[in-house]
């Protein structure tokens, strides 16, 4: 398990080297909703006069000259500068105003970072802001930590729950892969480590952290893999189930490994 244990502590490196983040951090900074506390600067070509600065009120207002307050809540940069725009022609302010809105400071949106990282908590969005970023500014997974990361989130009034690999998410195969960015009310979630057992004949019999997606093969790979005294065929496998009975299964190289299991390889007859 001496892998997981460097990417734990080089991910952090990782995060600012993976191939494509710029352009995806642009499209995502395109996507933004403004909403209450985020301060932002609104400037007018040729009219520096009418500069503004000021914060989203809790009514989802900021105040703009000649307009007063204006609605921006819920928009993007781009839409709620194009709104003041059409706001000052409809109002005969100004004609083909160039508008432009800039957020200074985000802080209308906050996601929650529980479970097992470093140091779990409430971080402010400040910007566009990965998964993997957050789970950078939490201190990173803790060592009783799993590598599968739970993100929950309210999609069209409902909640909706998924699961990721880190592994996958910092894979360099995956570049063209875009990152996964977390919007405002989110909660990533980091489990506990599960554990299984080896057992029978294989080189380094005892405990191991599942931490993430593993099978029976990787699992016993985990433990050095089979002796030379294994059964080529024969693995025999011990689920726990309600009421502390132990199922007994004929395991196959691709079956998941689960919380629990007991993985026993058997010696050959011959």
């Amino acid at each position: 398990m001496m892998f997981v244990s460097t990417l734990r502590k080089t991910f952090l490196v990782l995060l600012t080297i993976l191939p494509g983040i710029g352009g995806a951090v642009n499209a995502a900074t395109d996507s933004y909703r403004l909403g209450t506390g985020d301060e932002v600067k609104v400037t007018i070509y040729g009219q520096p006069e009418l500069t503004a600065e000021g914060q989203v009120s809790a009514r989802g207002t900021v105040v703009v000259p000649l307009l007063g307050s204006v609605y921006v809540a819920g928009k993007t940069s781009a839409d709620a500068a194009e709104f003041i725009a059409e706001s000052y022609q409809r109002g005969n302010f100004l004609k083909n105003a160039q508008v432009n809105l800039l957020v200074t400071q985000y802080r209308s949106q906050v996601v929650a970072i529980l479970g097992k990282v470093n140091r779990p908590g409430r971080m402010v969005l400040e910007g566009p802001t990965s998964l993997t970023q957050a789970l950078a500014w939490a201190g990173g997974v803790a060592p009783s930590g799993s590598e599968r990361l739970i993100l929950t989130r309210l999609t069209q009034g409902k909640q909706e729950r998924i699961e990721y690999d880190l592994q996958q998410l910092l894979n360099y195969d995956a570049g063209d892969t875009p990152p996964v960015w977390l919007k405002d009310g989110d909660t990533l979630y980091v489990p506990n480590a599960g554990r299984f057992y080896l057992n029978g004949e294989v080189n380094s019999p005892g405990m191991y952290p599942l931490d993430r997606p593993l099978n029976v093969i990787q699992a016993l790979g985990a433990g050095g893999g089979p002796t030379a005294r294994a059964s080529n065929g024969t693995i025999k496998l011990l689920r726990p189930q309600p009421g502390g009975k132990l199922q007994e299964l004929r395991a196959k190289p691709e079956d998941p490994v689960m919380d629990g299991d007991v993985l026993v390889v058997k010696e050959s007859l011959f």
